[in-house]
């Protein structure tokens, strides 16, 4: 990969923000549903 242009850096550079990104989403949502499994969300639908 040969990164020559600004815009192949601001591509790269995006990339790996988005992929970090949604990773860190994912992980943040497992949390947040293992705290609030119990208490919140079967109150909600039930």
């Amino acid at each position: 990969m040969n990164l020559t242009n600004p815009l192949d850096y601001v591509i790269a550079v995006s990339g790996i923000l988005t992929i970090f990104v949604s990773f860190a989403w994912n992980i943040y949502e497992v949390f947040l549903h293992k705290s609030n499994d119990s208490s919140d969300e079967d109150s909600a639908i039930r």
